[in-house]
């Protein structure tokens, strides 16, 4: 570890600031970390002799399947047949509230859309027992850009674009897929990769063109990138063809923040277009969310310590910057060294490797790095 040099000492006014930065931050981290532990989007259909009856059985089926649906995006596919089997006995206590939408009542039917909120001190240690590794890391937004070729004729705005027209319709329309209740379970749920398409404006026209995403020109894929608060950009190139009443759909995709080549991959059936695009898509997007809790899945047996300094402007630059880096998981304490009006030197500990912590700071707009010997770490817009 690197200390960094340090200024004067604290004045005690700066302790009592410093203090009441504390206290002020504190709700940040709870908030944070309560949407990634709830479960949305699970939608129950109950019967019983009564009305009343069939909303109690309701309410604790949409625990379980909440419960799970949670786990299941906390950790990769790989270690899912090893999840825990509990009982909703088990399950109970482990929740923090119920929300409920759309409920629909008969005199024995109940139907209603749960939103289930769990406690994270109670849900992780059943994951850690088992050693099953899990993230709780959400990455910024990826802005996909999806162009199509036919008959030689590559579009991304114009139309016919029907491979862009099948990602508006699943991210904008909300059309997820279908099939069993856990695979409508997980798709309900917010991912730890958001994915954004951009609208095709006037504006989004102008900043970015179809060879411009093909050939990943880094002006304008950053200004688009910026526009839409993204932290990276995919761009995916896909072609149709159908021979003999056998559709083949060829993607080559790339992102501009991976050091990669094209990543390509064919897929043949589907009754229609659309539905071969549709199961492309699905495939995509889980792919991307396995990579990130891949990448971000912490190693708690290394504990680090990293001195920094941050240059702010003011009292309120400084409250931001600390709630930011309060709000990321693998961030276990923040001690402050010295603090002036134009800089603080301070301490963080944390779980993981360097890259890691790297790569959730730069989810927050916040950049460390290494000059000649000495940490920095400030905010950029």
């Amino acid at each position: 570890m690197t200390e960094t040099k340090q200024n004067s000492n604290l004045s005690m006014i700066a302790r009592i600031i410093l203090l009441a930065f504390a206290l002020i931050s504190a709700p940040l981290t709870l908030a944070a970390a309560g949407e990634l532990f709830s479960a949305r989007g699970i939608s129950v259909d109950r019967t019983a002799n009564t009305a009343s009856e069939a909303r109690e059985l309701a309410i604790v089926e949409a625990q379980r399947r909440a419960f799970y649906a949670l786990l299941r995006k906390l950790t990769p596919q790989t270690y899912h047949p090893e999840l825990p089997q509990l009982d909703d006995e088990a399950i109970a206590p482990m929740v923090v509230g119920v929300q409920v939408k759309n409920e629909k009542t008969s005199p024995t039917r109940y139907l209603a859309d749960f939103t289930v909120d769990f406690k994270k001190e109670m849900v992780l240690p059943i994951l850690a027992a088992r050693d099953i590794p899990y993230s709780e890391s959400v990455s910024k937004p990826i802005l996909v850009l999806p162009v199509f070729e036919n008959k030689g004729v590559k579009n991304l705005w114009d139309e016919p674009n029907p491979w862009r027209d099948a990602w508006i319709e699943i991210f904008d329309a909300k059309q997820g897929p279908e099939g069993s209740e856990k695979r409508r379970d997980d798709w309900a749920q917010a991912p730890v990769l958001p994915v954004i398409v951009p609208a095709g404006t006037l504006e989004d026209i102008k900043m970015i063109s179809v060879d411009d995403a093909i050939y990943l020109r880094e002006e304008a894929i950053d200004e688009i990138a910026k526009t839409y608060n993204a932290g990276s950009v995919l761009v995916t190139y896909a072609s149709l063809q159908t021979q003999n009443g056998i559709r083949r759909l060829d993607i080559s995709y790339q992102r501009n923040d991976a050091f990669s080549t094209a990543i390509v991959e064919t897929f043949t059936g589907g009754d229609t277009d659309r539905e071969i695009f549709r199961a492309a898509i699905f495939d995509l997007f889980t792919n991307l969310q396995e990579s990130w809790k891949d990448q971000n899945i912490l190693n708690r047996d290394i504990q680090n310590k990293l001195a920094v300094s941050t240059s702010i402007s003011g009292l309120r630059d400084w409250i931001e910057i600390k709630k930011k880096a309060e709000s990321i998981p693998a961030i276990q304490k923040l001690d402050v060294k010295e603090l002036s009006v134009d800089k603080v030197f301070w301490e963080i500990s944390f779980l993981g490797n360097l890259s890691q912590l790297r790569t959730a700071l730069g989810q927050r707009n916040l950049i460390l790095e290494d000059d000649q010997g000495y940490w920095t770490l400030n905010q950029v817009n």
